[in-house]
């Protein structure tokens, strides 16, 4: 983006471009996990566990020496703020594995709020992690 003009002119311009990628962002970012870590969240997909174990030995990796990143639920999540979820990615040697999931936000005692358009951050204490699909490139 160029703004030509006086220096307050061009200023504006651009808190007012930064303010509107703020508001068309998506909510969520970015952050780190260990391998293990997914494998704990995967943990019922032995065909996955299987594929990464397999992968772990054609690189001559150790889970610990993976770096993944995940989803990571913002701070308005009153009880989960910074928790990682799906999608995941890990880069296994010269393979990337991304990990997509469903999700279904849980609260007091529970009782399921929905997915992530329906559950109140307020109010979400937990999450399930189902229907897991992936892909590996290359």
């Amino acid at each position: 983006m160029i703004v030509r003009g006086k220096p307050s002119t061009r200023r504006t311009a651009l808190v007012l471009a930064g303010s509107i990628t703020m508001i068309t962002a998506p909510v969520h970012s970015e952050g780190t996990l260990g391998l293990g870590e997914v494998l704990i969240a995967i943990d019922m997909v032995p065909k996955l566990i299987m594929e990464i174990d397999a992968e772990l030995g054609n690189a001559q990796l150790k889970p610990e020496n993976v770096t993944c990143i995940g989803a990571r639920h913002g701070n308005h999540w009153a009880y989960l703020g910074g928790a990682r979820a799906a999608p995941y990615e890990c880069t296994i040697g010269k393979r990337t594995l991304r990990i997509e999931a469903d999700r279904i936000y849980l609260g007091a005692r529970g009782r399921v709020l929905g997915d992530l358009d329906k559950a109140d951050p307020k109010q979400a204490r937990t999450f399930r992690e189902s229907n897991f699909r992936w892909t590996w490139t290359p």
